[in-house]
């Protein structure tokens, strides 16, 4: 732990398989081809800030990964800014090839398909809510992969990386102020370089689609949770409702999908000793052989071997990983707003 008095935790690590497992919050990792059997290090100080989660890391080299897949299963739609101080990337993302390098912040939309190559490297990671963020900067994810350049952008650059070397000094309280002043510097940085990209950012059904899943996040285990219910929330018809969600599989599939992923990080709490019918049930699962059938079908694995495999690996040599007992910047990351 550090010695700022504003809520941080470090993690550290020399296994990539262990690191797979933090970061999988977001990101499907791979190690590179080309950096063979190099070692690997991972170091990761990080701070909660009011709604955001602020990272300083040093890294080695790797691939990071969201495949469509990943962004319909997990859902997360958070932006990210990172600060390299050494190393850089290159991104592949729908609207083509991205390379940055260090000195530069590269914007992540992670409702959004990415491939990003990355030697080791040094930086700073801001994740933030997009509704934090959506009413000023509605363009930003027209960013997404590349880098935002001129004189704003390297002002932004030099402020990120002011405040990652100032929250280990600062006091807790400041934590609304500096969030707020964070989204104050992203629109004065990044509003001058959005115009170019205004007609890349999505439409109004894309606006609608991310409001429903907001709503549906925070209503995983709510018995209230109905298609008249969101459409009520969203402004939609029934019509309008399915077809934003023809390309999940439909709403309801959607939902049931989340259920149980949230379902399997429930059992994967070593601190969690329910009766898995009474977790299922929760989340809506009343009949115990229709979420067998289901949990089975999304994971390969039944609810039982999971949490089997939890407590396997919280027997393991854990002598590999030095980490705080607090709350890890996976947990802030994944319990960030929508």
């Amino acid at each position: 732990m550090s010695g700022s008095a504003i809520e941080s935790t470090h993690f550290s690590c020399r296994d990539f398989d262990v690191w797979r497992e933090s970061i999988n919050v977001a990101f499907d990792v791979e190690r590179r081809s080309q950096d063979g059997n190099r070692p690997f290090t991972a170091s990761v100080e990080a701070f909660q800030l009011g709604d955001m989660v602020v990272t300083d890391a040093v890294l080695g080299a790797q691939r990071y990964v969201r495949s469509s897949a990943r962004v319909r299963r997990d859902g997360m739609d958070h932006f990210v800014l990172n600060l390299y101080r050494t190393g850089g990337w290159i991104a592949e993302t729908a609207r083509g090839e991205f390379e940055g390098r260090a000195g530069q912040v590269s914007v992540l939309d992670l409702s959004c398909e990415l491939i990003s190559d990355e030697p080791d490297c040094h930086l700073v990671a801001m994740f933030l809510p997009r509704s934090l963020i959506e009413d000023r900067l509605p363009n930003l994810g027209g960013l997404h992969g590349s880098a935002p350049t001129g004189p704003y952008a390297m002002l932004l650059a030099e402020y990120l990386d002011m405040l990652a070397r100032r929250l280990p000094f600062l006091h807790s309280g400041d934590e609304t102020a500096l969030a707020g002043a964070a989204c104050q510097m992203l629109a004065a940085c990044l509003a001058p370089s959005l115009a170019n990209v205004e007609a890349a950012r999505p439409g109004l059904e894309l606006v609608l689609l991310r409001r429903a899943k907001r709503y549906i996040e925070g209503h995983l285990n709510s018995s209230a949770l109905n298609i008249d219910a969101i459409c009520n929330i969203v402004g939609v018809s029934r019509r309008t409702l399915f077809r934003l969600f023809e390309q999940e599989g439909g709403v309801l599939h959607y939902i049931q999908g989340r259920r149980l992923e949230r379902i399997r990080a429930v059992l994967s709490d070593p601190n969690e000793t329910r009766r898995i019918s009474d977790i299922a049930a929760e989340f809506g699962f009343l009949r115990g052989d229709h979420f067998a059938r289901a949990f089975k079908h999304q994971y390969g694995e039944t609810a039982r071997e999971i949490r089997e495999h939890q407590n396997l690996d919280d027997r393991r040599d854990t002598s590999s990983v030095q980490q705080s007992r607090r709350q890890g910047f996976d947990d802030w990351i994944r319990r960030l707003p929508s």
